[in-house]
């Protein structure tokens, strides 16, 4: 299974590449060790939080560009320069894309002024998570919990006494 991510990944690489080829060779490399799928609360929702928020968050008086990266509407919307921060499934016509990659420190995010900066994982992700369509989900704490379904067990001599024991027995 391994050795299909890893073809899986590479594929993927070259189609990067193809697109995008002054795609640095770094985040290349990132984008090859990345899960086959991005989570948006696991991995982009920190990323956002820790990097991005403070030019484009809640905060109205702070916030740069009229972009707001903390509700899903405002991250999809048409910025006040007419491109798009985030289009779903196309990160090279993605703004947000263009300027976590680029080298000029006028055009870059986080800009240098900041002292934040993304490392080469974080802006894979963030590639690859529009690559996959830029899915959104709520923060976990507002999801309604769900009861997963309980495995069945194939062995029937096996002893079970709560529904715990067919995830352990699974297991």
């Amino acid at each position: 299974m391994r050795r299909w991510n890893w073809i899986l990944g590479t594929t993927m690489l070259l189609a990067l590449t193809a697109c995008q080829s002054d795609l640095p060779e770094s985040v290349v490399l990132a984008y090859v060790d990345l899960p086959e799928t991005v989570d948006f609360n696991f991995h982009i929702q920190p990323i956002l939080s820790d990097r991005c928020y403070s030019c484009h968050g809640p905060d109205e008086v702070s916030r740069k560009a009229g972009l707001r990266l903390d509700l899903q509407e405002a991250a999809f919307a048409k910025l006040e320069s007419g491109k798009v921060a985030i289009r779903k499934g196309k990160p090279w016509k993605s703004e947000l894309v263009n300027r976590i990659l680029h080298d000029d420190p006028e055009i870059v995010m986080p800009t240098p002024e900041s002292n934040l900066s993304l490392t080469d994982e974080e802006k894979a992700y963030l590639i690859k998570w529009i690559e996959q369509g830029a899915e959104w989900k709520e923060h976990w704490a507002f999801e309604a919990p769900t009861l997963p379904e309980i495995p069945e067990i194939e062995d029937k001599n096996m002893r079970v006494n709560n529904s715990i024991d067919n995830f352990i027995i699974a297991q």
